[in-house]
């Protein structure tokens, strides 16, 4: 996805305020619905969570990937999510996937 050159820098996506909350609540969320059953992959979301609302509301291209893939992973934590869980899931996934498909296409 991104560059594979030793020492290149990663490709920052910024979000706005308002995205990156949008994505830090729904996620939130998530976690907590998931609870024991996402285990070990909960401490790692969090902590790209935490980056994202960090001042400056960036990931790393290779973050947002990540990150969406996790959150796939909450939600099949359990095999028969409810509703809502869906909607969350597909509010953070939105957002997500819109700020990759803004990149130039020699940065994906």
């Amino acid at each position: 996805m991104l560059n594979n050159k030793e020492n290149s820098l990663p490709t920052w996506i910024f979000f706005s305020n308002v995205d990156a909350t949008l994505v830090n609540e729904s996620a939130r969320q998530l976690l907590a619905w998931s609870g024991e059953s996402f285990g070990r992959l909960l401490a790692g979301t969090e902590n790209l969570l935490d980056v994202l609302v960090d001042g400056d509301h960036r990931l790393a291209a290779e973050n947002v990937v990540k990150l969406i893939g996790l959150l796939g992973a909450c939600v099949a934590s359990n095999p028969t999510p409810h509703p809502s869980v869906r909607e969350l899931f597909t509010d953070c996934v939105m957002i997500l996937s819109r700020k990759l498909a803004e990149l130039p296409r020699e940065e994906v």
